[in-house]
């Protein structure tokens, strides 16, 4: 048969004719008013088409593509032995390992090398069927002797790893090639989530003496089972520096394998460094974003990212340092004259949320229908009347020859100072005079917060995923390395805390956890403040990020998996 070109085809002459004769007969008017509507049923067909598409396609994720990640500081240790220290390892470490169980974006404790467990009827005792189908990065397979190695060698003081407590007391054996048993020496409720601590490799590290362990060639190049491997490392010649590593999917991966064909950590030196790199298009992404850069990074074709970890801020009063404090009435006025919604406002430009209960939302035990203290000023005032503190003529309550003075301490931070001059303004309403002191990060660690040396600290506390309070607020957890920062001794939460961490009945255990809540509030030996925002951020070409709660800031690699920058429209199924 004859092709026909679109060249030679002509209207019949009677159409064209008649098409001449009419277009001949109208007005110029006429003429712009039929030009302009045969382009709005072009517009309208073409629109329709595009609608009637997009409806009835869609885009799926494909292989291929990779992401640039600016991130601070410097790689150490990625060994989950000792990747804990420092932030950053841990980042690397949730790509390259993967622990017996995990924790997805709701927070749920979830399956990854272990298939099932079994839990004798005393709670002291686990036993965990292991995955039969993973290789490490190397080849050689996965057994239940790598689990054994490394419990056993956070366990051994020689490697100093910052999970030593975490394990104090438990023992481990094999029972055969893929199966473990755990005993405690005491029931402990949470302790099926200790064991997302990444697992390494028996036969990469069994031969290195653990003193040596920071030192050796693997804690940079990593071997583990995780859907990423180590593929290479770039330093600087003059200064050692390490300037990048990139990860390779692992195709052996036991689970849904990513999409993306690479991952690569640049590392910077500042915050600053790490945005240009985005801005730039040097990176794909930012590991962290402080809030001084939002405006900056938010008019940029990126999308920022808000994730919720286990975590709160709070004014924790050392009523030793400062006499007043010991005052209930006192410390019941600060609680009424402090607006929470101002400082999450003002000091965290709306990038968390407020929080008065010791255990963060999204966790078992938080009790999300007890409402927060109102701001009352009148009762504030009426709780000092009646504790005996007297305005003076400057505004300032006094006492027994005493003013009402409190030290604020807190670290350097812009968002920490501006919440510490929030609260002096807000306290200051009420007539206490507020000295406010910031210090670096370092030196509050070592000189304040370890000896305790502060009379209110405005600080940070994280908590597990699966909330266990005692080391935060149990009498026996005044001094460090206890993070009861309040010093509170109280008889009634001391067995609340006890009796909630034994029990694996959910129900009770929420019981327990609420009373414990409801005398802290009717105590306030600490005022609660906020739940902050970790924010990072990716450009728009990175699609699939679905970080919404984490137990720690490396959880937003939580579905790594699905992060894509390849897509292909597909018709969808009727």
């Amino acid at each position: 048969m004859e092709k026909r070109s679109l060249k030679n085809f002509h209207l019949p002459p009677r159409l064209l004719n008649w098409v001449t004769t009419f277009y001949n007969t109208l007005t110029t008017l006429e003429r712009l008013a039929l030009g302009i509507l045969v382009i709005l049923l072009i517009t309208s067909g073409v629109l329709s088409a595009v609608n009637y598409v997009s409806s009835h396609t869609q885009l799926i994720p494909q292989a291929g593509g990779s992401y640039h990640e600016a991130t601070i500081g410097q790689p150490r240790n990625i060994n989950p032995i000792l990747a804990s220290a420092n932030e950053l390892d841990m980042d690397i470490a949730r790509l390259v390992y993967s622990g017996l169980f995990r924790f997805n974006n709701n927070l749920e404790l979830v399956n990854d090398l272990a298939t099932n467990i079994e839990t004798a009827e005393d709670q002291m005792s686990y036993t965990i069927r292991l995955r039969d189908d993973v290789t490490w990065h190397d080849g050689e397979a996965f057994t239940a002797d790598d689990v054994v190695f490394t419990i056993r060698s956070i366990q051994t003081p020689g490697y100093g790893s910052p999970l030593a407590t975490t394990f104090q007391g438990v023992d481990i054996e094999k029972v055969d090639d893929h199966t473990i048993r755990f005993r405690l020496p005491q029931p402990y409720a949470p302790f099926l989530s200790s064991l997302t601590v990444g697992i390494a490799p028996e036969h990469v590290w069994s031969a290195i003496e653990p003193q040596n362990a920071p030192l050796a060639e693997q804690a940079l190049k990593p071997i583990g089972t995780g859907p990423f491997k180590f593929s290479e490392i770039a330093t600087r010649r003059k200064t050692g520096n390490i300037t990048s590593l990139k990860l390779v999917r692992n195709e052996e991966y036991y689970g849904p394998k990513p999409y993306l064909d690479q991952v690569t950590f640049t590392f910077y030196s500042s915050l600053e460094e790490s945005a240009q790199a985005l801005l730039t298009g040097k990176a794909d992404g930012v590991g962290f974003l402080s809030l001084q850069l939002l405006d900056e990074i938010r008019s940029r074709n990126v999308t920022i990212h808000r994730l919720l970890l286990p975590q709160y801020f709070a004014i924790f009063f050392n009523q030793q340092h400062n006499q007043a404090l010991s005052e209930a009435g006192v410390r019941s006025a600060l609680a009424l004259a402090t607006d929470r919604s101002q400082i999450v406002t003002e000091a965290l430009h709306s990038q968390g949320e407020i929080l008065h209960l010791p255990i963060p939302p999204g966790t078992l035990s938080y009790d999300g229908d007890f409402p927060a203290p109102a701001v009352d000023l009148e009762a504030a005032e009426q709780n000092l009347n009646e504790s005996g503190w007297v305005v003076g003529d400057d505004g300032i309550r006094h006492k027994d020859g005493q003013r009402l003075h409190i030290k604020i301490t807190t670290t350097d931070w812009p968002e920490y100072i501006r919440t510490a001059e929030i609260l002096q303004q807000q306290w200051r309403k009420i007539g206490v005079e507020v000295e406010l002191e910031h210090l670096g990060a370092g030196t509050i660690q070592q000189t304040v917060v370890q000896p305790r040396q502060y009379e209110a600290l405005l600080f940070g506390e994280i908590l597990p995923a699966q909330p266990d309070p005692y080391t935060f607020w149990h009498s026996t957890q005044t001094r460090n390395p206890g993070l009861n920062l309040a010093l509170f001794k109280n008889q009634e939460v001391d067995k609340l805390l006890e009796e909630a961490r034994k029990t694996t009945d959910s129900s009770v255990r929420q019981e327990k956890y609420q009373e414990f809540q409801n005398k802290i509030l009717e105590l306030a030996p600490a005022i609660i403040l906020y739940q902050p925002y970790y924010l990072f951020a990716t450009t728009d070409d990175i699609r699939g990020v679905d970080a919404k709660q984490a137990a720690l800031p490396a959880g937003r690699f939580n579905n790594i998996e699905q992060w894509h920058v390849n897509v292909k429209r597909v018709w969808k199924d009727n």
